[in-house]
C-alpha cells in the first residue's frame, strides 16, 4: 500500500554561525598562560561542529595543583568555569574573551604566585 508525500516545512536557519572559540582565540589564551603559569597548558578541543571549548590544566591535570579551566561560548558570552575534584563549577559570564581573560589570570596568579613565608617578617 502506498502512502501519500507528505510535505513538511525544515527548520528555519537563522544565518548565525555558532560563535565558537577559535585557533586565534586559543594562541591569545596560550599566550597569557605562558606569560602567568608557564608549566600549565592550553588545548582546544571541539566536541561538536556547534561547540568548542578551550581547556586550561596544570602540568600532569593535577588537582593538587589546581583546577582546570573551561572557556566556552554560549548565547553571546564568554563563559568561565572550572573543574577540579570532581566538582564543575561556574566561574562567570563575560561580555568578551578579555574579561573572561582577566579572572583567569587572576585566578592563574593565586595559584601560582609562592606563598608568602611565615617567619618572613622576622628577617633583619
Amino acid at each position: 500500500m502506498a502512502y501519500p508525500a507528505r510535505a513538511e516545512d525544515f527548520p528555519r536557519w537563522s544565518g548565525e554561525v555558532p560563535a565558537l572559540l577559535t585557533w586565534d582565540d586559543l594562541d591569545v589564551v596560550q599566550a597569557l598562560v605562558a606569560e602567568t603559569a608557564p608549566s600549565w597548558s592550553a588545548e582546544l578541543n571541539q566536541g561538536s561542529p556547534d561547540e568548542s571549548t578551550i581547556v586550561i590544566t596544570p602540568e600532569g591535570a593535577n588537582d593538587l595543583i589546581g583546577p582546570a579551566f573551561i572557556l566556552h561560548r554560549t548565547n553571546g558570552r564568554v563563559h568561565l568555569d572550572q573543574f577540579r575534584w570532581d566538582e564543575y563549577r561556574k566561574l562567570g559570564a563575560f561580555r568578551s574573551l578579555d574579561e573572561a581573560l582577566a579572572m583567569l589570570r587572576a585566578r592563574l596568579v593565586a595559584l601560582v604566585s609562592p606563598m608568602p613565608r611565615a617567619d618572613a617578617g622576622d628577617e633583619p
